[in-house]
């Protein structure tokens, strides 16, 4: 009798446990791939048998990656492209690797993209997936090389990697497929352990990767001819699978320990537990355990000489391959049927059965599978330690960055300090800055008052001395023409004194300083509301403070006089509205009237709107101008609220 767990043309018995059947073995090995955040989805690892849902995961994903692809590339978007790119290369990675070249497609730009960003974890998902493309090509000492790839990485992350026990696991299988029994159980005794000792965030699909680590274990010991010990790990996978309650993790054990007693030549005892996977698949409609079961079926009824039935059996399991194209099963389907045929006297069709038998085989590529096979065990027995020294230099890599991480920190830690002197001797020049702005501003008004004092004391006094001169002469002794001229003089020498007075007054008021600017705008509002015709009218409001810095309240009040002195000199208007308000962290004063408007050419180039601008500059302001023909002109003056409380935080310190 020929089962599917024989040695074909030289392969070891391992071939159909992890290549053809137990697909579901292959989810479970990176079910850790699909774990993703925020709004890409989590696959549901009790439905992946599920063909309908696998496809609707793969629209979805596909449609966050095109979304993700139209964002702009910052940090968050480029950790969500990466966790689609990881579930797209999962999901496409199927048990019998259909469309193997499509989940390497995304796999390739995920690792590109994790190594751009240095994201190690998202590397070793990307290699842990390349790893199965080249043992799937059976590869082996490349695979290897890319699982020593991912346990680099692994090591950098120190306690932070969750994918360590995969790896070992990993390079459990290389030694497997090389026949190195005793490295491949210590890796895979490893990476039992260490998936042990993980936390339970998962539960299920934490009992589903022990599950899977016991079925390697199983089979290594098949391979390695320890009975007992393939026995304990199936009383070991029944017990795990049955506390998992999960009907295809419990069909595939069953199915397991089917195909043992069919290969071991016991298949009375196979025929019941092969019944038991055999419904679990059909309940949940699982074709390709379903069809691989079926064929066990037919081995056991050949090998108890029934062959009317190993004959349907078989030929149900072949078109279930055929409708499904699950190649790796049809060599098999085609053995049993190619011993039927012959034992009920078929012999044309088992000669049939046969050549296809034959013909897939070579279609399957195992001369080049024992080639890979070979090469791996040359390589290691010209060089057997080559693991061990790639262990030890992960060791030393490890020394070596957790001392350059320790000169890192005395590195920060320097910077650090630096960084606090630096800014203390930044605090200071401001300081510094701050009292040559109070000396200059303190000048500025000594000398403002000065100029206001010789205006009203010297040239004033001169004015008034004048205007009662001429009143003291005698208007009646002169001629019409000479009176009219008298009267002109007098009245140009009354308007001259009180011009001089409220320039004198306005160039710095003494309340100013006393009461601040609000009372002071008040009252300037007064007296341009009864020395013309143009109504001005002052709003306040925002929670405006009752006081701001010297230096604001100052320039705010002459921008404010000489943008009412413009109003009232070439607007033409009949209403003017002040106001002066608060908006947020921005002090606003606004001066609308409804005159004839600004010229662009006096916008540019006229002399008092530059002051104006320049004074707006030095309270680290701003400035803009709205202006129709004929439509009036709007002036707005903008200044950092915050920026005050701090001047004004620096004056008390300052004075103290």
């Amino acid at each position: 009798m020929f089962s599917k767990t024989h040695k074909i043309n030289g392969l070891p018995p391992t071939f159909s446990v992890l290549g053809m059947k137990n697909s579901l073995i292959l989810w479970i090995f990176f079910l850790p791939l699909f774990q993703t955040a925020g709004q890409v989805p989590r696959i549901d690892h009790t439905r992946n048998y599920n063909r309908v849902y696998k496809d609707s995961l793969k629209t979805v994903a596909k449609r966050l990656l095109a979304e993700v692809e139209r964002q702009p590339g910052d940090s968050k978007q480029l950790l969500k492209k990466m966790q689609v790119l990881n579930l797209l290369g999962t999901l496409y990675l199927e048990g019998d690797y259909k469309e193997l070249d499509t989940s390497m497609a995304y796999n390739d730009r995920l690792f590109e993209l994790a190594k751009q960003q240095d994201d190690k974890e998202m590397m070793i998902d990307a290699l842990l997936r390349r790893e199965v493309k080249y043992r799937r090509g059976h590869d082996y000492v490349r695979s290897l090389e890319i699982s020593l790839e991912a346990l680099k990485l692994c090591d950098v992350l120190g306690g932070d990697c969750r994918k360590a026990w995969m790896i070992q696991q990993n390079l459990g299988l290389s030694f497997l497929r090389s026949s190195d029994n005793p490295k491949a159980e210590k890796y895979f005794k490893t990476a039992l352990a260490q998936l042990e000792s993980t936390p339970d965030d998962d539960r299920p699909l934490k009992l589903k990767h022990i599950l899977g680590l016991y079925s390697m274990l199983s089979t290594l010991y098949q391979q390695w001819g320890k009975d007992k010990l393939v026995l304990e790990m199936f009383d070991r996978q029944l017990a795990v699978a049955q506390e998992l309650n999960n009907k295809i993790s419990l069909a595939g054990t069953y199915e397991e320990m089917g195909d043992y007693y069919n290969k071991i030549g016991r298949a009375g005892k196979a025929l019941p537990l092969l019944s038991k996977a055999y419904a679990l698949f059909e309940e949940v409609n699982h074709t390709r355990g379903i069809a691989s079961v079926t064929n066990s079926l037919g081995e056991s009824f050949l090998a108890l000489k029934d062959y009317t039935k190993a004959q349907s059996y078989a030929e149900k399991a072949l078109a279930m391959a055929n409708q499904y194209n699950y190649a790796s099963l049809k060599p098999f389907a085609y053995h049993t049927l190619t011993e039927a045929y012959d034992k009920l006297g078929n012999e044309i069709a088992s000669l049939r059965a046969y050549q296809q038998e034959a013909t897939l085989r070579d279609s399957l590529g195992i001369a080049r599978r024992l080639v890979a096979l070979a090469d791996m065990r040359r390589a290691y027995e010209v060089d057997g330690t080559r693991l061990e020294q790639q262990i030890a230099l992960q060791t030393r890599t490890r020394n070596f960055l957790l001392i350059v991480v320790l000169l890192l920190s005395a590195i920060g830690i320097g910077l650090i300090f630096h960084s606090r002197t630096l800014r203390q001797k930044n605090y200071e020049l401001a300081r510094k800055k701050r009292e040559i702005e109070q000396a200059f501003l303190k000048g500025q008004t000594t000398e403002r008052k000065r100029v206001a004092s010789e205006l009203h004391d010297n040239l004033g006094g001169l004015l008034s001395a004048a205007k009662l001169s001429l009143q003291i002469l005698d208007p009646s002794q002169l001629d019409r023409h000479e009176r009219e001229i008298y009267d002109n003089v007098v009245e140009m020498m009354i308007d001259a004194c009180r011009q001089v007075r409220t320039l004198s007054h306005n160039m710095l008021p003494e309340d100013l300083e006393r009461e601040g600017l609000l009372p002071v705008f008040d009252r300037l509002i007064y007296k341009l509301n009864s020395a013309g015709t143009t109504q001005f009218s002052l709003q306040t409001g925002g929670d405006l403070p009752a006081r701001l810095t010297p230096e604001i309240e100052f320039n705010l009040y002459l921008i404010g006089f000489e943008l009412c002195n413009n109003v009232l000199k070439h607007a033409k208007a009949t209403k003017t509205f002040v106001t002066l308000q608060r908006q947020g962290n921005r002090v606003i004063l606004t001066v609308a009237d409804n005159g004839k408007g600004i010229p662009t050419q006096r916008v540019e180039e006229g002399m008092g709107l530059q002051n104006i601008r320049q004074r707006t500059l030095d309270i680290r302001g701003t400035l803009s101008i709205e202006s129709q023909p004929n439509g009036g002109t709007v002036i707005i003056i903008s200044i950092p609220y915050e920026e005050t409380r701090q001047f004004l935080a620096s004056e008390v310190v300052i004075d103290n």
